[in-house]
């Protein structure tokens, strides 16, 4: 069934029950009004003879016999009232009808006539307007109760057209979402929708762009994890294939310098492995961590030290630039190590001989929180702004060769990133070509509310 009409439906019903709900209302409301309108109105009216008649005869109620009830007008019409006058203290002083006193008083309405705030008498009916007025009466009430039961059908009416209206108005942003989200189901990923509106409507759909942009980029990075995987595991796979057939078909002994190749192969899958394992635990948040306060100064230089040669064979000059205090951080000071290996391997491997390394160890605050910033920035050849988003991602190599050597297997800066949001920390990058790389790494404090900022500009 179309979403049209599953909503038309219930908005009609919505409207149908407003309307009778409406129409209740007015028809309860007119004609009760109106009927107590003219009760008070007959009532005035009556008292107001009586109170004329005792102002007239010197506030007394002689010659009250003879008190018309009804106008010269109505005379064409007999008052058929039975009307009876009661005194203060309690005698009767007029009486109109067929009917027996003593019945009306008992049964009958009743109201007092007022004259300068003193009770002067009482007076008790059977009804208080006369013939010619019942008559009105129901004339006007007839005609209201014919012109409610019009306004019904003519808003019933107005509503349906209007129901019509906003049916087609509200569905037609989600008619469109129907064949993208079948299209979706069906696999077919790399599609958007035009964002037509700025209403919830349009929230919608650009929620839905964006969410069929985010499954198509996880598709993508699926297969290209597989992928790249296959491509991982091929080399040394058919560097060890090759070596055991020349192991196999030489049928002498195995010189040391034979298995030299194959454990090196075996090293490398053996990392691999291992590093596709540690960071499949970081993104399940499962990865233990032993966390203390530690000092990253001497965790930086131990690592320095380690690429010393290196650096110092290319020319290239490691600055460091270390507070005067000590700043501890609340880390796993081995995972941390290897997130600065990491960080500062791939500064070195695209950094030319000549150029410069620069570390800074700062402290830095934020709503009353305290941190350990590492920035680790080269003299590199930088990296485009266009690939900056996909730098932590598995396998991701900014060269476009896939030399192992030179490129790494791309699971470095993945497995920095998931190390340091384990410790609740941040790490951001920012780069220009041909000028450098700068990688920010933040770290909470010992006994500090954990909030990360943002990197630094």
């Amino acid at each position: 069934m179309k979403v049209r009409w599953c909503i038309g439906d219930k908005l009609f019903g919505a409207m149908a029950v407003l309307v009778l709900f409406v129409t209740a209302g007015y028809f309860g409301a007119t004609q009760g009004y109106l009927k107590n309108r003219f009760e008070d109105y007959f009532k005035e009216k009556t008292t107001e003879r009586f109170e004329t008649h005792y102002k007239e005869h010197q506030h007394s109620w002689e010659g009250i016999e003879g008190i018309r009830t009804s106008y010269e007008g109505e005379r064409r019409s007999p008052d058929q009232r039975e009307i009876a006058l009661l005194s203060p203290d309690g005698s009767l002083l007029f009486h109109s009808g067929a009917g027996d006193p003593g019945s009306l008083i008992r049964t009958g309405k009743r109201n007092t006539v007022m004259i300068n705030g003193a009770t002067v008498g009482t007076i008790y009916v059977d009804r208080w307007e006369t013939a010619e007025d019942d008559r009105i009466k129901k004339y006007i009430l007839d005609s209201m109760r014919t012109s409610a039961l019009r306004v019904p059908f003519v808003t019933g009416f107005l509503a349906l057209l209007l129901g019509l209206w906003l049916t087609k108005k509200i569905t037609q942003p989600l008619n469109r979402l129907i064949p993208a989200i079948h299209q979706i189901a069906a696999g077919e990923l790399p599609l958007r929708i035009a964002v037509t509106t700025k209403d919830e409507f349009g929230k919608v759909t650009e929620s839905f762009n964006h969410m069929a942009q985010q499954l198509f980029r996880a598709e993508e990075v699926r297969k290209n994890l597989t992928a790249d995987v296959a491509h991982e595991l091929r080399t040394p796979l058919s560097i060890i294939h090759c070596h055991m057939e020349m192991i196999q078909e030489g049928g002498r002994d195995i010189p040391p310098e034979t298995l030299l190749p194959i454990q090196d192969e075996v090293i490398r899958l053996s990392k691999l492995v291992d590093d596709l394992h540690q960071l499949t635990l970081a993104e399940a948040g499962r990865l233990r961590l032993d966390r203390s306060p530690t000092d990253l100064v001497p965790l930086l230089d131990r690592i320095l030290d380690m690429l010393k040669p290196e650096a110092e064979e290319r020319h290239i000059e490691m600055i460091r630039s270390y507070p005067e205090q000590p700043l501890h951080a609340l880390v796993d000071a081995n995972r941390m190590t290897q997130v600065f290996y990491n960080l500062l391997v791939n500064a070195m491997r695209y950094t030319p001989s000549g150029g410069k390394i620069s570390i800074r160890v700062t402290e830095r605050s934020h709503e009353k929180s305290r941190y350990v910033s590492v920035t680790i920035e080269d003299s590199g050849v930088g990296i485009e702004a266009e690939r900056l988003p996909f730098l932590f991602d598995r396998f991701y190599r900014v060269e476009e060769s896939r030399s192992r050597h030179t490129g790494g297997m791309g699971l470095g800066l993945a497995i920095a990133k998931e190390f340091v949001e384990a410790h609740q920390g941040v790490i951001s990058v920012q780069s220009e070509v041909h000028r450098g790389t700068r990688f920010t790494v933040q770290l909470p404090c010992p006994q500090q509310s954990v909030n990360p900022i943002n990197g630094e500009g």
